[in-house]
């Protein structure tokens, strides 16, 4: 048996072209329903979603109150502003600050509430035998594993959601308001998070198909998330520096003067920064490009985008610039979503990659 139930649904003749088709009553909704409510009732479920949400209200508690003591600063600056003597203007903090310590703990238990819904989605099935019954219902095999990855995910991000409305809801309880695109960008954060859980999810998903049991399936995910948390981007950085090589030597003059190039010729001190710059673009690029691998990395780097955008702007900057620093005025959203693209379109292909080998898997599986 491949792919066909061993009772299917009687197909319907399409009269226009002859060929027969699925009826329009797919299992997929039956399965997926079944699954959401299983997830969504769950003990498990109900645990990590109430610990996630504590968590979540501290860390905007904590991240308000840090957004409170950098607007007493500014109005303490914007004070000793004199009318009469123009000079730097203060910018006012933004209240996306509050939801860079959300994202700190969204890395954290993100992941665990993600692999907590997924690792044993189908080994439990194998475990009590009850995947040979499922399958001789009028349903199938795609169906199946589509509707139990779709209705645990519908879960997950309902769940997400509602932890970033309470936190937002938080805000207004205290008394910070977001303005529109401030707004926007939240909910480009609780996407952007959304998605890094369902990464995990998904790869959770793959070790439940391939793994003869929930243990072992729970084993092999944990191994694959510190290899793709922690591994991928030591690796990246050491392999950066071995594809950059070694960087450029220091004029002679200049080793003895770390702080100033006062025995060095001036074109030639010009020529070592030129080169030295070069060269951290290079080592720069080459790590990025690797670090792509890792959900974390990308999350990271988009989260901190949408809830810190000046800082953000110098995350990639090179050591050796002495011109980059922080933008005078806050980037809008567009510009910050064109400088992050590469990290979330990598975040988005990794659980499709993972969901794609699970459904192969799951397709093949020798239920017997």
């Amino acid at each position: 048996m491949r792919g066909r139930p061993e009772n299917p649904v009687p197909a319907i003749r399409d009269e226009t072209y002859g060929r027969r088709r699925r009826p329009v009553t797919s299992g997929l909704f039956v399965v997926l329903q079944k699954e959401f409510v299983d997830q969504v009732t769950s003990r498990r479920f109900l645990s990590i979603f109430a610990l996630f949400l504590i968590i979540s209200a501290i860390g905007v508690h904590d991240g308000a109150e840090q957004y409170g003591d950098m607007l007493a600063s500014y109005a303490q600056r914007m004070q000793s502003v004199s009318s009469d003597a123009p000079g730097y203007m203060p910018e006012k903090p933004s209240p996306l600050l509050v939801f860079t310590k959300m994202a700190d703990y969204f890395v954290m238990f993100g992941v665990f509430l993600g692999i907590a819904m997924g690792f044993d989605l189908v080994s439990k099935e194998k475990e009590t035998r009850s995947l040979k019954i499922l399958l001789s219902h009028p349903v199938y095999r795609d169906e199946v594993v589509n509707g139990k990855a779709l209705g645990s995910a519908l879960a997950l991000a309902i769940a997400l959601g509602a932890t970033v409305a309470v936190s937002v809801a938080i805000l207004l309880v205290m008394g910070i308001v977001p303005t529109m695109d401030e707004l926007g960008a939240i909910l480009v954060f609780a996407v952007v998070s959304t998605i890094f859980v369902l990464t995990y999810f998904s790869l959770a998903l793959l070790m439940s198909t391939v793994a003869p049991d929930s243990g072992t399936a729970l084993i092999f995910t944990l191994i694959v998330f510190l290899l793709i948390a922690s591994a991928i981007p030591i690796f990246g950085w050491t392999a950066a520096e071995t594809i950059a090589g070694p960087p450029p030597e220091q004029p002679a003059g200049a080793q003895e003067t770390p702080y100033t190039a006062m025995n060095v010729d001036p074109e030639e001190f010009k020529q070592y920064e030129r080169e030295m710059q070069s060269y951290w673009e290079k080592r720069a690029a080459a790590s990025s490009l690797i670090s792509l691998l890792s959900p974390n990395v990308n999350y990271q780097k988009a989260a901190t985008a949408v809830t810190n955008p000046k800082i953000a702007m110098t995350m990639d900057n090179n050591p050796y610039s002495f011109t980059e620093g922080p933008p005078e005025t806050q980037p809008g959203l567009d510009e910050i979503l064109d400088r992050i693209w590469a990290n979330i379109v990598a975040l988005v292909t990794l659980p499709c990659v993972f969901f794609a080998a699970a459904y192969v898997k799951f397709m093949r599986i020798d239920i017997r």
